[in-house]
């Protein structure tokens, strides 16, 4: 094992320096001061310290305040004679063993000298005394008393060394103890399984704690089994050999490891064959503890690791081959131990519910945008049979003025409908984070000169008065051109929407510095009271309930279009009836604008001769019949040879005896998908250019069709002009 991480016992080190000899204290008692003048003239010689006592009351306050080498004690007093005040010396724990000598001029010496003796006395002297007697038996004592005082001294260093070694030891021992704690912490807080949980507890504290760590949990049937170890037994048998042979541990055995389960609390054996011995009468040769006699366990610990009222794991720590045995002090830094498996558990339990959650929540967002799609793709696909058939309708010559108009006004109406349809998609894309731009180099002016021309039939059915002053001298943007169009069109469609006949309505562009240009766009029209213009960007908000039309998504779509461009949207409007005025703050980009414009290329039109040499044969193909028959007409108006297919195998069978110049297909068919159609058309050695069409329009639909070998994807319902264009451009690359 490594460094221990609870101190050893501590050696006895050399003794130290003896302390500095001084006087010590020595008690006179007489109640006679010429007797008490002649010891002291006798003793003064000798250099120590002399205190004198007149009765044996005095001499009892004295032993209190002092310790004394020596008493010498007279016999006859007064009131408290030697013996008595002896026998009450000898009372007294701090003077039971103080040497006292009596002094005495009592003839009976036979009487005197034994009770003096009984009561403890080293020595009893008669009067007269002889000096020089006298001097060597008090010497004698304090000689003794200095050595034994001696002695004390060197044994409180003594114990004071093996004190402060021991505190020192201890210490080291927690530092480690917390060292370790704190290693064990640090590295439970990276697994998230509780597997790997328990396997690192095994790998850690072997050997700083143990020489082999055990880790059992129970099965789902009631027995115990082992799931994680680390270590070597004592014996020859590798440890995974012999965990290996151990049979299952039923919970409600005599087991020591069952015993922790059933009860959470700490096993400790100080030491196993002792144990054993003590077993041996109830079990049957040790068998109960068999895992740790075949380790070769000198002692273990077993600790449950417990989570809120259930035990969820026991840790067997055994010392197989050092000297030491476990105590109870390693109780608590092996409960701090679970203590930390505990809480690592905690974190893997409330890691993999929010993985769980976060999985379900994934899944539930897949199944929402799946449905989106679906559901957009269900209403754009009707959409485009209406703006085909009302496109194809409206180019007759012979029909009247007035059936135009109302061909414009389903044209406009199912347009208006798909812009409903993209705006939904939009903001879905947009709470999900997924709404992302193709950034170029583009004009602002230009942006909105388009939007402007997009509106421009709402403007005279209004009998609007549009003002454009565009004076912006830096108004070159590095932007999506499509989606900030889009904004623009968002506020000059509100304003026309809002404004009534014969209003007003502002278009103008500044720079307020350098670095940024300002489009607004301000109309006379209803206005937006102080309390919605906070929520006027928020979804499905409409400024004020009115009866037009639209969604309130319009606002909510070009606030993050315009911040995802590094750009600002705002509106201010004085209150209701007093118009509203909503600008857009962009960063521009400060190259010069290009002074010349290409013109027409000199061969503009050769690859168009080149297919007029034969009409170009098509093959549509969509399940929906008022789809396809729309398509189907205009596409021969516009003179190409048309074949319709409503699924996958049909027109396969068309692709082998036919040959095409171009596929249009929708995705979504009845016995198979677009994707399909034309990955067996490539497989079959036909390389035909396809143009996907359908209601499915989010990026990923986009990028899967790119991947199936489509070479444009058309979002329904697409406008006659899209796709004639589409079709004009897939052709002249052959």
């Amino acid at each position: 094992m490594s460094l221990p991480l609870y101190p050893e016992p501590v050696m006895e080190g050399p003794h130290g320096p003896p302390a500095a000899d001084g006087p010590v204290n020595i008690l006179l008692v007489d109640d006679r001061p010429d007797k008490l003048l002649a010891l002291q003239a006798i003793l003064a010689d000798l250099g120590e310290h002399l205190v004198l006592a007149h009765s044996g009351t005095e001499a009892l306050r004295c032993l209190l305040k002092q310790e004394f080498a020596l008493i010498l004690l007279d016999v006859s007093m007064p009131i408290l004679d030697g013996f008595e005040t002896a026998a009450l010396i000898r009372q007294r724990q701090q003077s039971a063993r103080t040497p006292i000598i009596f002094v005495s001029a009592v003839s009976d010496s036979e009487t005197h000298v034994s009770r003096g003796y009984s009561l403890g006395a080293v020595d009893y002297i008669l009067t007269p005394i002889v000096p020089e007697v006298l001097r060597a038996k008090v010497m004698f004592f304090v000689d003794l008393f200095k050595k034994t005082q001696q002695l004390k001294r060197q044994a409180e260093e003594r114990a004071q060394l093996f004190r402060e070694q021991a505190a020192r030891a201890e210490a080291e021992a927690s530092e480690r103890r917390a060292a370790f704690l704190a290693e064990v912490s640090q590295a439970l807080m990276t697994p998230l399984e509780v597997e790997e949980i328990l396997a690192m507890v095994a790998n850690l504290t072997v050997p700083q704690l143990a020489d082999v760590c055990l880790v059992d949990r129970v099965t789902d049937v009631g027995t115990i089994r082992l799931v994680a170890w680390r270590g070597s037994p004592a014996g020859p048998v590798p440890l995974p050999e012999l965990i290996a042979d151990l049979d299952p541990i039923p919970l409600d055995s005599d087991f020591l490891v069952a015993k922790a389960f059933r009860t959470g609390k700490v096993q400790l054996l100080g030491e196993v064959p002792r144990f054993l011995d003590e077993i041996s009468p109830r079990c049957d040769t040790g068998e109960r503890c068999n895992r740790l006699v075949r380790l070769g366990t000198r002692s273990a610990i077993l600790v449950p690791v417990v989570r809120g009222q259930a035990v969820e794991a026991v840790l067997t720590f055994a010392v197989v081959k050092a000297a030491r045995v476990y105590v109870p002090a390693d109780i608590g830094l092996a409960e701090s131990l679970a203590r930390s498996v505990v809480m690592a558990w905690e974190r893997a339990c409330l890691y993999q519910a929010a993985q769980e959650a976060r999985r379900e929540a994934e899944a539930a967002n897949r199944a929402k945008d799946r449905f989106i799609a679906m559901l957009s793709h269900e209403l754009r696909t009707p959409l485009t049979p209406i703006l085909f058939s009302a496109s194809t309708l409206a180019a007759d010559p012979t029909l009247p003025e007035i059936i135009r108009d109302d061909l414009q006004i389903i044209s406009r109406n199912a347009e208006l409908e798909a812009r409903l349809i993209d705006d939904l998609l939009d903001i879905t894309r947009i709470t999900q984070g997924k709404l992302n731009l193709s950034s170029t180099l583009t004009d602002a002016h230009r942006l909105v000169l388009s939007a402007l021309d997009v509106c421009a039939d709402g403007v005279q059915r209004k009998n609007l008065v549009l003002t454009v002053d565009l004076r912006a001298d830096s108004h070159m943007l590095n932007a999506d051109e499509a989606r900030l169009q889009q904004v623009f069109w968002n506020l000059l469609k509100n304003a026309i929407k809002f404004t009534p006949t014969g209003g007003e309505i502002q278009v103008r562009s500044f720079n307020p510095d350098a670095r940024r240009i300002c489009i607004q766009v301000a109309d006379s029209g209803t206005g937006i009271t102080a309390e919605m213009l906070p929520r006027i960007f928020e979804p499905f908000e409409r400024g004020q309930e009115t009866s037009s039309e639209g969604l309130g998504l319009g606002l909510a779509i070009s606030r993050p279009i315009v911040e995802m461009h590094s750009g600002v949207i705002s509106a201010q409007s004085a209150g209701i009836g007093r118009g509203a005025t909503f600008t857009v703050e962009l960063p521009v980009v400060s190259i010069p604008m290009e002074t010349g414009a290409a013109g027409p290329s000199s061969g503009e039109g050769g690859d168009s001769d080149a297919h007029r040499l034969r009409q170009p044969r098509i093959l549509v193909v969509d399940d929906h019949a008022d789809t396809l028959n729309v398509m189907q007409r205009l596409l021969q108006r516009l003179g190409y040879a048309v074949s319709t297919a409503d699924g996958v195998e049909s027109a396969m069978s068309l692709a082998t005896g036919e040959a095409f110049d171009l596929v249009i297909s929708d995705l979504g068919l009845q016995d198979g998908t677009g994707h399909e159609l034309i990955q067996r058309l490539q497989w079959s050695g036909k390389r035909i250019p396809s143009i996907a069409v359908s209601g499915y329009g989010m990026k990923e639909d986009i990028a899967q069709s790119d991947q199936a070998g489509f070479a444009a994807h058309l979002t329904k319902p697409v406008s006659s002009q899209l796709l004639k264009a589409t079709i004009e451009r897939l052709l002249a690359l052959q």
